[in-house]
């Protein structure tokens, strides 16, 4: 029997999402606080924007707001390597 890799993205302001292969879960505060939990078969849609400036140009360093819509909706605010870890997790989710 294989085990599912447990993998986590942290994001700004201590929170972070979990996916242990069989849920997602959205924390705050460092972990301290399960703000949402949900079904890994429920995912939906994952939406990715780059925050930008009052004038349109990217930050530095360029964040990212991710939207990955499941049973309920979970925001999180990455950098780039934040980003790619997200991506990586959705696309086992299509597996």
């Amino acid at each position: 029997m294989s085990e599912t890799p447990v993998s986590e993205v942290h994001g700004a302001n201590g929170e972070s999402i979990l996916c242990d292969g069989l849920t997602v879960a959205k924390f705050r505060h460092h972990g301290k606080d399960e703000a949402a939990r949900n079904p890994v078969s429920t995912f939906r849609e994952l939406k990715i924007s780059e925050n930008t400036s009052l004038f349109g140009k990217p930050r530095k360093p360029r964040e990212f707001t991710v939207l990955l819509a499941m049973s309920s909706i979970m925001s999180l605010t990455v950098d780039e390597a934040g980003k790619a870890a997200v991506e990586s997790m959705v696309a086992g989710f299509r597996q």
